[in-house]
């Protein structure tokens, strides 16, 4: 009997789970729909497809309807395909889209002719007045890769529209994919003739993308000619203008950017907003001379003008940061330089812009011309609370005070101001930048350890230059004294970074010099041609210089100076316009095999540039 009664019970517990596995409840839907999906994934389309089948009985959605057609298809399946779409078709009547299913599955079964009856029937049968139907019938189109088909129905919807909505952007994306730039553009510019103002960012998005793959510039003269021609039929229409100027700065043409905002604000005796902004643009390219002709423009419209004083200077800073990134700027340059911010500081209006001037005034003053005492004088007033400066502007005055007070040799002043700030500032990156400066001269003086407990903290400040600067300077002392207890050949090389930081090169030298004669195979091997290189560049030796920084990138290719030094190399190459292949390939060389440098956006932003590339 237990034996009869055990069989009766497995009999019963398989029939219940059979009939459990085969028809899974209404609730289990999600878990059928989820396996049908794996299997999907997994390209096994006969096993999704009876799954799928089911889900689409209960609930004809156009998800399952898709996900089964496109078993069917997979499986090569015309006859189930084509009775699917025929069966959806009559459940959701009004969707010609669903006709170019039927003409796509015929098409897979080489039954042409039926194909191309069914294609056309989609059109016919669209309501080309409904934007919806309209869109939903040529996306069905570019699925099939019926192109043609896709344009025929928005150039017949254009014809049929009461709204007045003509499907330039939609055309425009079609003869984009297609290589069709001249028709593309006819409807763009058809787009900004009907005054559709509001699309302009979204046309100079797809022109974008359009340009920065355009090696031959075949879309950029057909959209120069065009603009140009359209500028000058169309004088007082600005979108052409701004349009073209958009152009001509992808471009990095800044000089032609600045000439059309010229001709603009004269045309319309504007008050040089537009010219301003071209300017600074081309400013922040490293594009100089283009800026120095805007700045100019606008001054030269007179005192009385809402832009002259900032032209003014803006003109300053711009032979400012000109002089500091050329390392080969002359005795005259320099002159210049300090006049014009001179001028542009005796004139200035309001405070932010005063200390804007005196702080590169007073670094110029002092770390390029000697004059520490002058620059201190200059400075003093910004860093009081009688100045009305917000707090924050007042220490990075006391920023520069502290630097040139460390350039002069009042190093106790100079860790007093340094601790001053960086306790004002918290949790400020200004607060960050001062305890760094503060570790840095602690180096100077040889007290390694206290300087190397701020800079591990500093590891993690929130400005990732400070962080990497930290990082570099702990590690330096870090690794040395691994295999130097003492600390004296450190000592040494941490002194000869204080002269030449106060500008005093020859005692540099003379101290690594000696570094390297009493402390041969010293670990300190990759730092001491490094520092020689910055000696040899900051005293216009520049053959030197590149030489030294050369072989730190060889010799030390995988140490943590190995990318200062390609970078430096880089830029010092680039000073010679013969030389403008060999910098890309440094710039590119940064870019590939040290993709985690600060400096890879300085690489590709100058190889770029050298490359003649659009702006990104």
């Amino acid at each position: 009997m237990k034996l009869l009664f055990r069989l009766f019970l497995v009999l019963a517990l398989s029939s219940v789970g059979s009939a459990l596995f085969s028809q899974p409840p209404a609730d289990d839907k999600g878990m059928e729909e989820k396996l049908a999906g794996q299997y999907y994934g997994l390209q096994q389309y006969d096993l999704a497809a009876d799954m799928y089948v089911r889900l689409y009985d209960r609930e004809p959605t156009a998800f399952y309807y898709t996900q089964l057609l496109n078993c069917y298809l997979q499986l090569k399946d015309g006859k189930s395909a084509e009775r699917l779409v025929t069966k959806h078709i009559k459940k959701h009547p009004g969707q010609p889209g669903l006709l170019v299913d039927l003409a796509y599955v015929y098409e897979q079964t080489e039954e042409q002719s039926k194909a191309e009856k069914q294609y056309e029937r989609a059109l016919k049968e669209a309501d080309l007045r409904d934007q919806r139907q309209v869109s939903e019938l040529a996306n069905a189109y570019l699925l099939r890769r019926k192109t043609g088909l896709a344009e025929r129905t928005y150039q017949e919807a254009r014809k049929q529209s009461i709204g007045g909505y003509s499907y330039e952007l939609e055309l425009a994306d079609i003869y984009a994919s297609s290589g069709e730039a001249g028709k593309m553009l006819d409807e763009y510019f058809r787009l900004i003739d009907r005054g559709s103002e509001q699309y302009i960012q979204q046309i100079q998005n797809k022109l974008q993308d359009l340009l920065v793959n355009d090696p031959g510039e075949k879309y950029y003269e057909q959209l120069r000619e065009r603009l140009l021609k359209a500028v000058q039929r169309n004088p007082d229409q600005l979108i052409f203008s701004d349009l073209l100027i958009w152009m001509f700065v992808q471009k990095k043409d800044f000089g032609a950017a600045v000439t059309q905002s010229k001709a603009i604000d004269k045309r319309l005796r504007e008050s040089g907003g537009r010219v301003l902004q071209v300017a600074r643009i081309a400013l922040a390219n490293d594009h100089y001379e283009a800026a120095v002709e805007g700045f100019n423009y606008l001054i030269d419209k007179g005192s009385s003008t809402p832009v002259y004083f900032i032209a003014k200077k803006e003109l300053a800073l711009a032979g400012y940061e000109k002089l500091l990134k050329n390392p080969a700027y002359t005795n005259e340059e320099l002159e210049a330089t300090r006049a014009a911010l001179q001028e542009a500081y005796t004139i200035s209006t309001d405070g932010e812009s005063a200390l804007q001037l005196a702080l590169s005034l007073a670094h110029l003053k002092a770390f390029y011309l000697g004059d520490t005492s002058g620059a201190l004088v200059l400075l003093d007033p910004f860093t009081k609370a009688a100045s009305g400066l917000p707090l924050r502007m007042q220490n990075e005055a006391k920023l520069e005070v502290a630097d040139i007070q460390l350039l002069s040799g009042d190093v106790w002043e100079a860790t007093l101001t340094y601790s001053q700030i960086e306790k004002a500032m918290k949790p400020d990156t200004l607060s960050q930048e001062a305890k760094f400066r503060n570790a840095r001269l602690a180096y100077y003086k040889g007290d390694f350890d206290w300087a190397k407990a701020q800079l591990d903290v500093l590891k993690a400040a929130t400005s990732k230059f400070i962080a990497n600067d930290a990082m570099e300077l702990s590690l330096l002392i870090g690794d040395n004294l691994v295999y130097d207890t003492t600390g004296e050949a450190l000592r040494m090389f941490s002194r000869a970074d204080l002269w030449l930081y106060q500008n005093k090169t020859e005692m540099a030298m003379a101290t690594l010099d000696s570094l390297e004669q009493y402390f041969p195979g010293s670990t300190l091997a990759d730092d001491l041609l490094f520092r020689k290189a910055e000696i040899a560049k900051r005293q216009k030796n520049y053959l030197l210089a590149a030489e030294l920084f050369k072989k730190v990138s060889e010799q030390y290719g995988e140490d943590i100076l190995a990318d200062n030094a390609l970078i430096e190399l880089a830029r010092l190459t680039e000073m010679n316009p013969a030389a403008k292949a060999e910098a890309m390939e440094l710039y590119k060389k940064l870019m590939t095999e040290y993709p985690g440098s600060l400096y890879v956006e300085e690489a590709r932003r100058r190889f770029r540039y050298l490359r003649g590339d659009q702006i990104q």
